[in-house]
């Protein structure tokens, strides 16, 4: 539970809650159900009304609000909760002249349309789950609701059970069946969420998020065994972006001997990919900049990054050898730096002439999920009227004295040697 600051006026305050349904796996992208009818929605309130006001006697002094939808974790604990604070707006919109009047209230979609708040529709993203949750919200006397998130705190999670016609409900409302069902506060979802993260490794990406929810005016400065580094300030987390060759030679891995350097890099790739969706689906803005520009202010904040370092678009196109005054390009060798468990990292480009002498080198590195198709369709129409030749070695080719990503031989370079041979 936490007390609500979301809101200027001082007469009332505000505690949260979730019902959460832990759900067998389904299938593969399956996607979970959309907003309930409106009846559907108010049968539900009124089961987590009684089963509430079994361990709130006086319960009758809040107000309830309780949407008809389930959303995933991801969905509730983002900076702000926005999502809690919307269920606050809904019910200080029905607020008369009168004043504070307790109540319950459900919301549902009877037209399956969307809801008209667009902060309370869920995501309903593929995959979403095992655990979903139906937030709710109370609202009362400031001083009642101090004492009410007291005492959901210390009580909610262990006895607070979720009744038969609770149960019952929300099965039927959503077509689903639920392993378990239990009540939690926040707090309650914010240390399994914790234990979950250190278990699987992920303590920088714990730390994060939990100075984004509850403590978002401190900055943060989170860095990583592999090298990957996360600076949190004002709401905004930055992250180095390093090339392989920039990483080897003057970053995080320019310490590591020539025969660790693949090895090193993709690992480093792994982890800020891993961050980076995790902290996107948590609502934590991202920016990216170049990692050179964090060893020349290591220590500080993003505050005192030149704005010239920040990356922008789906990828970026690092450029080794350009030869000025040279003929047109009449062939691309492409070579897809790629790992198994990562996936392509870079794509090397070699742009040659009709002699197949050397003209360009560049490294052309994703930045998104997007970036390799935006990288795909632009070597497409660069060649469009000549050839390209795509390698796929099965790893990262690697010049390890210079200590930088190299591309395939040119094939007919291959065949030349061969006949001469």
């Amino acid at each position: 539970m936490h007390a609500d600051t979301r809101h200027p006026a001082p007469e009332l305050a505000a505690c949260s809650g979730v019902l959460t349904l832990e759900l067998n796996t389904g299938p593969a992208g399956s996607v979970p159900p959309g907003p309930v009818s409106r009846a559907s929605a108010t049968q539900i309130a009124e089961g987590i009304a009684a089963d509430l006001g079994r361990l709130v006697p006086d319960l009758a002094r809040f107000a309830l609000v309780v949407p008809g939808a389930l959303y995933d974790q991801t969905e509730l604990l983002r900076p702000g909760f926005p999502l809690l604070a919307a269920l606050d707006d809904v019910f200080r919109g029905t607020l008369l002249d009168g004043g504070f009047v307790p109540g319950l209230v459900a919301l549902g979609s009877d037209d399956g349309r969307a809801f008209t708040l667009p902060a309370l529709n869920p995501a309903r993203q593929p995959g979403a789950g095992p655990l979903l949750m139906l937030p709710f919200s109370l609202l009362g006397r400031p001083g009642d609701i101090t004492e009410l998130s007291m005492q959901l705190e210390n009580s909610l999670l262990q006895s607070g059970g979720v009744s038969v016609t609770t149960r019952q409900a929300v099965e039927a409302a959503f077509g689903l069946r639920a392993v378990n069902l239990s009540y939690a506060t926040v707090g309650d979802l914010c240390a399994l969420l914790k234990v979950q993260l250190e278990h699987a490794g992920f303590d920088g990406l714990w730390e994060l998020l939990e100075r984004a929810l509850f403590r978002p005016q401190e900055p943060a400065d989170v860095s990583l065994a592999p090298g990957n580094r996360f600076l949190m300030s004002e709401g905004t987390v930055w992250t180095p972006f390093w090339t392989f060759d920039d990483w080897a030679q003057i970053g995080p891995g320019q310490e590591r001997p020539a025969d660790a350097l693949a090895a090193g890099y993709v690992e480093w790739v792994r982890t800020q990919r891993q961050y980076l969706m995790a902290l996107s689906a948590w609502g934590l803005p991202v920016r990216m900049a170049i990692g050179e520009a964090f060893t020349e202010c290591a220590g500080t904040t993003m505050r005192d990054l030149r704005a010239g370092a920040a990356l922008d678009g789906d990828y970026l196109v690092e450029t080794v050898l350009h030869v000025d005054n040279a003929g047109p390009e009449r062939r691309l060798l492409v070579t897809n730096q790629f790992d198994d468990e990562v996936g392509t990292l870079a794509y090397t480009v070699a742009a040659l002439d009709a002699d197949g002498c050397l003209l360009a080198l560049e490294h052309h590195y994703p930045l998104s999920p997007r970036g390799l198709e935006a990288i795909a369709a632009r070597l497409t129409e660069r060649s469009r009227d000549f050839e390209r030749i795509v390698r796929h070695p099965g790893g990262l080719l690697i010049d390890a004295a210079g200590r930088c990503l190299e591309s395939a031989p040119d094939p007919a370079t291959e065949t030349a040697a061969g006949t001469r041979h």
